[in-house]
């Protein structure tokens, strides 16, 4: 009988265990240890898919395309600057919360957000594909920091 309560208190303390080292975020510091910084959470196939939805735009001809393949790439980029452990409630918060160095892309996501919010803010604006190329280039620059592809 004592055996039998022995084995289950054993089992009831490392259940405790692993669930305190889930709570003190373990798994984020090992990823940290690693990496030598956080690493979004997202596979490379699901970022894969995603990255080629927004190209799949450009390859439209459509000038309104390119508007939202910049603006789904902003998106994706504010979600990685999230994941990877930059605060903010919006894009611009997250890219002022970037020291300089951390990130070498950092002037091309800002200027690529700047577009972004022309885009949103004039709905005239024009972008030709040139300018659509060079802005997800940035962006692209900034994910292959983040080694997803």
């Amino acid at each position: 009988m004592i055996t039998v309560f022995l084995g289950v208190y054993a089992l009831v303390v490392l259940a405790d265990v692993i669930l305190l080292l889930f709570l003190r975020d373990i798994p984020s510091d090992l990823k940290k240890t690693i990496y030598g910084s956080r690493r979004p959470m997202i596979t490379p196939s699901k970022f894969a898919k995603r990255w080629d939805a927004v190209m799949a735009r450009i390859e439209t001809g459509n000038p309104s395309q390119y508007k939202v393949a910049v603006l789904e790439a902003d998106v994706i980029a504010e979600e990685m600057l999230g994941g990877i452990g930059y605060d903010g409630s919006n894009m611009k918060e997250r890219l002022e919360a970037v020291r300089p160095g951390q990130i070498v892309s950092l002037e091309r996501l800002r200027a690529g957000h700047d577009i972004r919010n022309r885009i949103i803010r004039d709905p005239s604006f024009a972008l030709s594909r040139e300018e659509a190329d060079s802005i997800l280039a940035g962006y692209k620059s900034f994910f292959d920091e983040l080694e997803l592809f």
